[in-house]
């Protein structure tokens, strides 16, 4: 299984294959803003389930328990938290007090995706431009 993104008009919808699992799949997402309840809904796993294997119907077709939603071997829903920031992600460095202060924070639902390349742009900053 490979991983994909897709950011549709009303929201992403990912699958993130877990290292060193034996094909276990991440599957999400859901945008809500402001919204911070930890809850996770029915509808919204069903709805994540229907994108994601509309997305990459590998995900049925190459299952050995069946090639229907229900026949998924489910191992845990999770609602993930992920805060935002008006304008996007910050990634800037600023003198502060005398040093130096890199930001970067803000990723929201693209964190996990992007966190990498946001680390090494942060570390970049830290060294003034240079190359790693």
């Amino acid at each position: 299984m490979e991983n994909c993104l897709s950011w549709g008009e009303r929201e992403p919808t990912y699958i993130i294959k877990r290292p060193f699992s034996n094909d276990q799949l991440i599957l999400g997402g859901y945008y809500q803003k402001d919204d911070w309840t930890p809850d996770v809904l029915l509808e919204q796993t069903q709805d994540i389930l229907q994108r994601t294997t509309k997305l990459l119907p590998k995900i049925l077709t190459d299952n050995p328990h069946g090639n229907k939603i229900e026949d998924l071997e489910i191992l845990r829903v999770v609602a993930g938290l992920r805060p935002g920031r008006h304008g996007g992600a910050r990634i800037e460095r600023e003198k502060f007090g005398g040093k130096l202060l890199i930001h970067n924070y803000g990723a929201s639902g693209y964190g996990y995706q992007a966190g990498f390349g946001m680390a090494h742009k942060a570390v970049l900053l830290a060294l003034g431009g240079s190359k790693l």
